[in-house]
């Protein structure tokens, strides 16, 4: 039997319904576990059954959660590792979030 690698990153800490919504469905996963010490992003990893596809396993999270927690899934390590690093370079420096209340403020 293959297994595939799915990545999930979020918003805010979805872990725990995550869990619960696999558990109650009939896919067939196992949960991981990716060492947090280098990343700020909430995430998680679970290996899919090799027949299962990524549409079926949103599926039994549910459109809800995904949407709550506005999730993202990636298949590969290296995928998961350019989207943090992309999101590093694109947020804003404390003295452009200062400039940003500053014209909040004055609007």
């Amino acid at each position: 039997m293959s297994w595939k690698t799915i990545y999930i990153v979020g918003k805010s800490d979805f872990r725990e319904e995550v869990k619960k919504k696999l558990e109650h469905s009939s896919q067939r996963v196992m949960p991981g576990f990716i060492d947090s010490s280098s990343i700020e992003t909430i995430h998680d990893l679970y290996w899919l059954d090799g027949r299962t596809d990524l549409r079926s396993f949103k599926h039994a999270i549910g459109g809800k959660l995904i949407w709550k927690h506005r999730l993202r899934f990636y298949h590969t390590l290296e995928e998961f590792l350019n989207a943090q690093q992309a999101k590093k370079e694109t947020e804003f420096s404390a003295r452009e979030r200062e400039m940003i209340a500053q014209m909040q403020q004055v609007a």
